[in-house]
């Protein structure tokens, strides 16, 4: 049985991500919590009165030392704990760096590194939301915003290092 969590004071927290490839290998940053360590696509939440796109361009900054150009939509996910106690929607777009030709640790003090990522590391890196078969389907047949809706991402297990 679930166990039953107030909602009426919560709302779903809505993160943007970036999906940058180059060449054979995406952009990521890892984020370190205590003794646990984990991959994602570079981003962050949304201020209250920011777009999407505006965040995005913050967080790309904060998180990387870069600036992009936002493009298309690609996928939307939603990651929602199975005792309701989290509700993460994220939106995922294309994007293209306009300024900073390297990738750099930014101001975030939570990302602990900043990089390029394999396809092959791809496969077995502890990414959240858990989206590392799509992640490879996009690098092998290329992203397009026909990905769409992915459903709920939760990711039940602990995050290991």
């Amino acid at each position: 049985m679930l166990k039953s969590v107030n909602t009426s004071q919560k709302a779903p927290r809505i993160r943007v991500a970036a999906i940058i490839q180059h060449e054979d290998s995406l952009l990521m940053v890892r984020h370190q919590k205590g003794d646990s360590s984990y991959w994602l696509l570079p981003g962050g939440g949304v201020d209250y009165g920011e777009t999407l796109q505006q965040a995005l361009v913050r967080e790309l900054k904060e998180e990387a030392s870069v600036t992009i150009e936002v493009g298309d939509l690609l996928m939307l996910s939603d990651s929602i704990g199975p005792d309701n106690s989290r509700h993460l929607v994220q939106c995922a777009f294309s994007a293209t760096i306009v300024d900073g030709d390297e990738v750099v640790l930014g101001i975030d003090p939570r990302v602990v590194e900043a990089r390029y990522v394999s396809r092959d590391e791809l496969k077995s890196l502890p990414i959240h939301p858990p989206l590392n078969a799509e992640l490879l389907e996009g690098l092998k047949e290329g992203f397009t915003a026909s990905m769409g809706y992915l459903g709920n991402r939760w990711l039940d297990r602990p995050v290991e290092s």
